[in-house]
């Protein structure tokens, strides 16, 4: 489960649970009238490896996953009125790669929590009411295809010189356009070399 270290309390006194993951909590006590309980799932930013995936990883908080936050440009193509048909394409750059460092490398991203959005749509981009900042180094040699699809992942840690900047993540559900498995970055020998796709 996404959450280690859950904290149950009732009636304000903190019970004790079972350290073990997977398993339901049974309280077995005489009830009364005004009982409060409280069950606190704490949410901690985790990070998970692909080694199928190129080494590539993605970023989670409790239950969501995010992405890259990636400006979108809409452009009719096609349908009705009614039911018209949209192509996204991005307005800012998306081929980063996050800096990891040290021991806990989790613990150099910044959760930030924003106020619910007025118009009570936060399924959108510029609508997220949490997001997460992020060391990156952009991968200039990591472009978009012949067919405009975003090119392969290759395998990391990727070599980049380019320097380190701040990027913003968005929860998966926030994003048309999504890159939530990231390639990550390194400027000494170890990393991998990419090469500008032919045809670039």
């Amino acid at each position: 489960g996404w959450c280690d270290k859950p904290e149950l309390e009732i009636n304000g006194k903190l019970e004790k649970i079972p350290a073990r993951q997977g398993l339901y909590i049974l309280i077995k006590r005489i009830w009364s009238d005004g009982d409060k309980v409280s069950l606190k799932l704490n949410m901690n930013i985790r990070l998970t490896k692909w080694t199928k995936n190129k080494n590539s990883v993605s970023v989670s908080r409790g239950p969501l996953s995010y992405s890259l936050k990636i400006g979108e440009k809409y452009v009719r193509q096609g349908g009705s009125d009614k039911w018209p048909a949209w192509e996204i394409y991005p307005t800012t750059d998306w081929n980063y790669g996050l800096v990891l460092e040290g021991e806990n490398p989790a613990s150099q991203f910044e959760f930030v929590q924003r106020s619910w959005p007025e118009n009570n749509q936060p399924f959108v981009a510029d609508g997220a009411p949490v997001k997460i900042m992020s060391k990156a180094r952009k991968i200039q040699a990591w472009q978009q295809d012949s067919l405009g699809l975003v090119g392969k992942l290759q395998q990391s840690p990727v070599k980049t010189d380019e320097p380190i900047e701040t990027v913003t993540l968005i929860p998966m559900g926030c994003a048309r356009l999504r890159i939530s498995s990231f390639p990550t970055v390194t400027t000494d020998s170890t990393g991998h070399q990419l090469s500008m796709p032919s045809g670039r």
